[in-house]
């Protein structure tokens, strides 16, 4: 075997550990990320299901309206897919098309007001 053949594959396996390292802190961080998502997921859902029960009993509200309700928001943007899509909104000053994500129109400037569940 020759001396720069022996380097090199010195040079890739350390390029091959360090790409590793990098990979295994990658997934770390990951699996922290899931796991803090998983915690906030668990405590919206007991609020969505203590606001609906509050609800349910105090107001006489049934079930069946309550699925009804989500099916309607579910099918407003024409799909029944458990997704809400958000679409594009026209600027109440020039009308141009802009994305839902600019808090201004890139176009005229104007402070566009979004709807928070839109």
């Amino acid at each position: 075997m020759s001396i720069f053949y022996g380097m090199h594959a010195a040079s890739a396996a350390a390029r091959a550990n360090a790409t590793a390292g990098e990979a295994s802190r990658t997934a770390r961080t990951t699996q922290t990320t899931v796991a803090e998502l998983e915690q906030r997921l668990d405590r919206a859902m007991m609020a969505c299901e203590a606001m609906w029960v509050m609800m349910r009993d105090k107001m006489g509200i049934t079930d069946v309206e309550l699925i009804d309700k989500i099916n309607e928001i579910d099918l407003s943007d024409g799909q029944l897919d458990g997704k809400v899509r958000k679409t594009a909104v026209s600027c109440p000053k020039c009308r141009r098309t802009i994305s839902r994500r600019h808090p201004r129109c890139m176009y005229c400037g104007q402070t566009i007001v979004h709807d928070p569940f839109a």
